[in-house]
């Protein structure tokens, strides 16, 4: 619905038909006339060419602002096709753990089919504990006392 809103821009009224409601269209005009306001104060040119640099100066924006909406809509449809390529990955991998899954179950029946009993060791005795055990035995050889004297000499 089209509305119509009067607006005041260095202190001429200005009726507007919009789209927009009549808050927002008034602080439009606000901030029109006061970059024209501004201008003509600080540079003392006419009210024509302050309003002719502040759209100037208003388009520069508009267009700084749509390359940018332009660069951070690149931005997201990379950040999709990555995304994307991730699911797809995620999906290759579910179903090779599937796969995997299922592989380990066909071998553990085979597992169970083949060794139905399976043993325990049995208990070392006491004979063979004490057999395993290092027994510190003093050496008579002489071919000891000769290798020990020679790696003791470099100590």
């Amino acid at each position: 619905m089209k509305n119509k809103v009067k607006i005041t821009v260095c202190g001429t009224e200005y009726t507007v038909v919009t789209h927009e409601n009549a808050e927002y269209t008034q602080k439009l005009a606000e901030e029109v006339d006061e970059c024209i306001q501004d201008m003509c104060t600080s540079s003392r040119i006419s009210i024509t060419a302050a309003a002719i640099l502040t759209a100037v100066n208003f388009c520069d924006r508009l267009k700084k602002y749509e390359q940018e909406a332009d660069s951070l809509g690149e931005q997201i449809e990379g950040y999709l096709h990555a995304a994307s390529q991730q699911l797809a990955r995620y999906d290759e991998l579910k179903k090779e753990n599937e796969k995997l899954k299922k592989d380990i179950a066909i071998y553990r029946k085979r597992l169970k089919e083949e060794c139905t009993v399976v043993h325990e060791p049995a208990p070392i005795s006491s004979s063979v504990k004490a057999a395993n055990m290092i027994v510190d035995v003093p050496c008579d050889d002489e071919a000891a006392d000769d290798e020990a004297a020679f790696f003791n000499a470099f100590k």
